[in-house]
């Protein structure tokens, strides 16, 4: 008997890309892309992906409150009051509040918060695509269109 050929493989669900547990290769992949843009984020001063994510919010134009905010990108309300507090003191971001109700704060980029947001935005794009390379260009459309499916679906 051979030890190498009647080994055990450690997970036989992860072995194969066409049988692979379909949540842990999403996981796996989040993970790889998270973790190059979290490397890109602290480049430019901020803490991860999540910082990015609060500025891109914030500066798209529309007004929202921390509590929109909040709901919209899944994140804590405790968890984003910090991540605001800390882009606030960096100059990233201002926070006034609103004139029918003193407790409701929307925040607002500043230029200076754009120019981060911006130069992360263009270096994460070009990670992604050298992640993307990996695939022929009309299946990395398929799969952003599969994945959008996926993440906006509403639960039955």
């Amino acid at each position: 008997m051979d030890p190498e050929s009647d080994a055990v493989k450690p997970c036989a669900t992860i072995d194969d890309p066409v049988t692979a547990d379909l949540t842990w290769l999403m996981q796996r992949a989040t993970r790889v892309l998270s973790d190059d843009f979290d490397e890109l984020a602290r480049n430019e001063g901020l803490s991860d992906l999540r910082d990015c994510l609060v500025l891109a919010v914030v500066g798209d134009g529309a007004e929202r409150t921390q509590l929109e905010i909040s709901r919209s990108l899944g994140i804590d309300k405790t968890t984003l009051v910090a991540i605001l507090d800390r882009l606030e003191k960096q100059g990233l971001l201002t926070r006034e509040h609103l004139l029918t109700d003193r407790r409701v704060r929307i925040p607002s980029i500043t230029p200076t918060g754009t120019a981060v947001l911006d130069r992360v935005m263009e270096a994460r794009d070009r990670a992604v695509a050298d992640r993307l390379n990996a695939l022929p260009a009309d299946e990395g459309a398929v799969l952003r269109t599969a994945l959008w499916r996926i993440a906006t679906a509403a639960s039955s």
